[in-house]
């Protein structure tokens, strides 16, 4: 896998996948899928669900009472999440162009979205609501998610999340970063 990606210390590293390699969408996806977690396609280049097909687009319905969740197309996202590694290799071997989308919650993971662009922090207050900070801390160059996550980790006298290189890690286009795990309080 990229370096950016590493596996959980909880999971095994899948051989499959070459430690130095970039991943095909099909072989992440698989691999994801061997993890436990639910796999749905994503729009190519984007982060939200691939499209309905066009007879959901056309009816608003309830995911549950759709025929095609049932006849396996990725109508309605994670609600059509899937572990069956015949529907992967058929939803991505007929569009590699797919994202892969993961169902959290069914999963048991947890994924930290940290931004990296530059803004106006919040009142001291609010970094993060209802968590007190002295003001003997020094909020000064506090200007991005990377920074409001250590100093959090700091209160707690924990490592940041985002320096944590065993969990999976994935830097985002804007130069984020998203961490997953299962954590706990």
């Amino acid at each position: 896998m990229p370096a950016e990606l590493q596996s959980f210390r909880s999971d095994s590293r899948d051989p499959a996948i070459p430690a130095s390699s970039v991943v095909p969408p099909l072989a992440l996806a698989q691999a994801c899928a061997r993890r436990g977690w639910p796999v749905h396609p994503l729009a190519p280049g984007r982060k939200t669900p691939a499209a309905n097909c066009s007879d959901c687009r056309a009816s608003s319905h309830a995911p549950a009472n759709c025929p095609c969740v049932r006849a396996g197309r990725w109508c309605h996202s994670f609600h059509a999440a899937t572990l069956n590694q015949d529907r992967i290799q058929q939803w991505w071997g007929q569009h590699p162009e797919f994202g892969i989308g993961v169902s959290c919650g069914p999963a048991g993971l947890v994924v930290i979205d940290i931004d990296a662009h530059g803004t106006e922090p919040p009142a001291r207050d609010r970094i993060p609501p209802g968590i007190p900070i002295g003001d003997q801390v020094d909020l000064a160059g506090l200007a991005n998610g990377f920074h409001t996550l250590a100093v959090l980790a700091a209160l707690r006298g924990q490592q940041s999340p985002a320096d944590d290189t065993t969990t999976l890690r994935v830097r985002t286009p804007s130069g984020g970063l998203h961490v997953w795990g299962r954590f706990s309080a």
